[in-house]
């Protein structure tokens, strides 16, 4: 890739005027969200992104890699620790660098997972089957059966077999071959290979939806699939692969809201900091209706609200910002007004930028608390205990853990 085939963003930013064709462009107004077009009047466009990072690969034009914008962080540590997984006998470490190597990102955490499912075993189950048998199996679909003429002298049937043939088997095929044909590493794309080609012994290849993947149930017997499936989801939701059969991409883009990860690293943090403490639970995503009376309810939903002996002691929203915006001020006192507690805007590591303490009218405190997440360590454990330790002094300074 030549510096002209990459365009280099940030979040919340946009390019230099470009030259895309209407297939590009076509792309990225039906199939990419996180970035939009804006026309000029010399037949150029800017692009403009939101709190999306990743890379997007156009048919005819650039790729574009958009880097997050809070701080310098560790792109792995942080998708790895939000969606609670942890490295196994792999030491694979990639940084956000280009717009293949965002794609090894995703794909080594991902390999990491698969590898540790297969170490266990893969799941059978039993599935209902439809086939044609020289002898009746199971049950006899009347339907197909009647279907095929007086003279027919098979049989139609329905029965259920024990395989490992499943929605969530296929599911995880399905994106062990997409991440395979768009990795840049060799070593990954070769290990990712390596499993589909075992797997595709007892699993049918075939294009899963995320809606299918969306309804899977994991159970007692299937629960270590958990972060597997949850990479897995992640990779079918944020995806969009144009002209991919069987591992031959021409165009594709993989974006994450970072967003939705820091949500998910705050409310872990918040969790690991109070959990064990006797009386203390954490609510996540919380949602109330207290604050309005009328028709159709308004729902409220904090990341997170803490709890003692029951009673809301400190409600939080997280917040992937470099400063601090008036609509989430208001937005956190409408929460104290709901739960009459104090409040807390996690941010980033900022440097110190955004952490402020405020005393609201209605008796209550109001904080701004920046987590350490610019830390650079690969080590999701020291990741954890650094940014546990900051918000364990918080909780301490507000006096909530005397």
């Amino acid at each position: 890739m030549t510096a002209d085939d990459l365009v280099e963003l940030s979040e919340y930013d946009e390019s230099d005027p470009i030259d895309l064709s209407d297939d590009d462009i076509e792309m990225i107004e039906s199939q990419v969200d996180g970035l939009r077009v804006e026309y000029r009047r010399d037949e150029q466009v800017v692009l403009h992104t939101d709190h999306r990072v990743g890379v997007v690969a156009l048919p005819d034009g650039p790729t574009i890699e958009i880097q997050p914008k809070v701080g310098e962080p560790n792109l792995v540590t942080l998708v790895r620790y939000a969606n609670g997984t942890k490295p196994t006998h792999l030491s694979r470490e990639t940084e956000l660098e280009s717009g293949t190597n965002f794609v090894d990102t995703i794909a080594a955490l991902y390999l990491e997972e698969l590898e540790d499912v297969l170490s266990q075993g893969l799941r059978r189950e039993y599935v209902e089957v439809e086939g044609t048998e020289e002898y009746l199996r199971g049950r006899l679909n009347v339907r197909r059966q009647l279907a095929g003429g007086p003279g027919k002298t098979d049989f139609e049937c329905n029965y259920d077999e024990f395989t490992y043939d499943t929605t969530l088997n296929q599911t995880i095929l399905c994106v062990t071959n997409v991440l395979a044909s768009l990795v840049d590493s060799t070593e990954i794309a070769g290990e990712l290979r390596e499993h589909e080609s075992r797997l595709r012994r007892r699993i049918s290849l075939r294009e899963v939806t995320i809606e299918e993947a969306d309804q899977i149930e994991l159970t007692r017997l299937t629960d270590y699939y958990e972060k597997l499936l949850a990479l897995s989801r992640l990779v079918l939701k944020h995806i969009y692969i144009e002209d991919i059969v069987m591992g031959e991409g021409a165009s594709y883009s993989l974006l994450i809201g970072m967003n939705n990860v820091f949500e998910r690293i705050v409310e872990r943090i918040v969790r690991k900091t109070v959990d064990k403490r006797d009386g203390w639970s954490v609510e996540g995503q919380a949602q109330t209706t207290n604050l309005l009376r009328g028709s159709p309810s308004i729902h409220m939903r904090p990341d997170f609200v803490i709890k003692r002996h029951g009673e809301p002691v400190l409600v939080g929203d997280a917040k992937w910002k470099t400063e601090v915006k008036n609509n989430d001020i208001y937005q956190v006192v409408a929460y104290q007004t709901a739960y009459d507690a104090p409040c807390v805007l996690v941010y980033p590591d900022n440097d110190g930028a955004v952490e402020n303490d405020y005393d609201v009218k209605n008796g209550q405190e109001l904080s701004m608390l920046e987590l350490p997440t610019g830390i650079t360590t690969p080590d999701v454990d020291e990741f954890e205990q650094r940014n546990v330790t900051r918000f364990f002094e918080f909780l301490s300074q507000t006096a909530l853990m005397g």
